[in-house]
């Protein structure tokens, strides 16, 4: 009998999943499949599904990523594997709802993303014009946007310490990342730093859809930064993606507002009306649980997945 190296074994089939996502990842959640804290399915030659565990559920990112045309395969596929890990399957920010519905689940309505082409994109127009506003007071400011690189270490810490004492339970987590040191393969961090050097936030986006897309995830500021260093950070990072010939990019999702308890979890309003700046489209994303029944629970175990530090934290006020 050969004798099989687990460990070795696991690390070729992440490899391997990060191969098939950077591939076949079309939505902008396919990042995420493969990130910390996520355990990897496999639903078929050339599919994978990401998952976080809370209790018997599966809170999955997304849908399956696969091959074009391999979709219901490849949730097959995945129902199969998490029913043999007797676990539960709650999907979150699908891009369709129909493969969901005709095999059973209910399926809600839960965000909207926003997304940008970028064949052409430009300030130019009356719905950039905050946003061109924006840039140019930035310009006056004498702020510049600037790559990462490891003399801003130090700086881009600092922001995050400083934004994260402003909120409530600590870094969240799932879809949601950090930056704890220099930016992993397919992550791109933009900073912005004035005229003495000093870093005053910064942003980082992950490729998806074979380098073709770029997604905001982590963006944080000093909190005595000018108020147009965001615009100034995403407008820059737009037009230099739009250069290089990225053909499109997303703002990331916006839950749609369940009222002031759920604001205070998580400011969709404020961060919605943020991104309508830039003039996006914006597209439904969709929750699936298996049954109407097992809502209250799924609902739980997403928020779960998305406050590592618990809802209680993540309510209180800091002091």
């Amino acid at each position: 009998m050969i004798a099989v190296d687990q460990r070795a074994l696991t690390d070729v089939l992440e490899l391997d999943a990060e191969r098939v996502v950077a591939r076949w990842g079309r939505a902008s959640t396919a990042p995420f499949v493969t990130a910390e804290g996520m355990e990897v399915a496999w639903c078929g030659l050339d599919a994978v599904a990401g998952y976080a565990r809370r209790g018997r559920w599966a809170v999955t990112v997304g849908d399956p990523v696969a091959p074009p045309g391999d979709l219901d395969d490849a949730l097959d596929g995945y129902l199969d594997a998490v029913a043999s890990r007797q676990l539960r399957p709650v999907f979150v920010a699908t891009t369709e709802a129909d493969p969901y519905r005709a095999r059973g689940f209910t399926v809600l309505p839960v965000a909207e993303e926003a997304t940008l082409a970028l064949d052409g994109f430009s300030l130019e127009g009356k719905r950039r014009a905050d946003i061109r506003h924006s840039v140019a007071t930035a310009k006056r400011y004498g702020l510049r946007v600037v790559a990462w690189e490891p003399s801003l270490a130090d700086g881009v810490a600092e922001v995050s310490r400083a934004w994260l004492a402003t909120k409530r339970g600590g870094e969240m987590g799932f879809t949601l990342g950090h930056l704890s040191g220099p930016p992993p393969a397919g992550v791109v961090c933009r900073v912005v730093v004035d005229d003495a050097g000093q870093v005053l936030g910064f942003v980082t986006w992950h490729t998806f859809d074979d380098d073709n897309g770029r997604v905001v995830d982590v963006m944080r500021r000093r909190p005595d930064a000018p108020n147009p260093t965001m615009d100034f950070l995403i407008a820059s990072s737009l037009l230099d993606f739009a250069a290089a010939g990225v053909r499109h990019a997303s703002l990331s999702s916006v839950p749609i507002s369940h009222g002031p308890l759920a604001e205070r979890v998580y400011p969709a309003a404020s961060l919605r009306h943020f991104k309508n700046k830039f003039a996006p489209q914006w597209e439904t994303r969709w929750l699936a649980a298996p049954a109407r029944r097992h809502l209250p629970g799924a609902l739980r175990a997403v928020a779960h997945a998305y406050c590592p530090g618990g809802l209680g934290a993540a309510l209180r006020q800091n002091r």
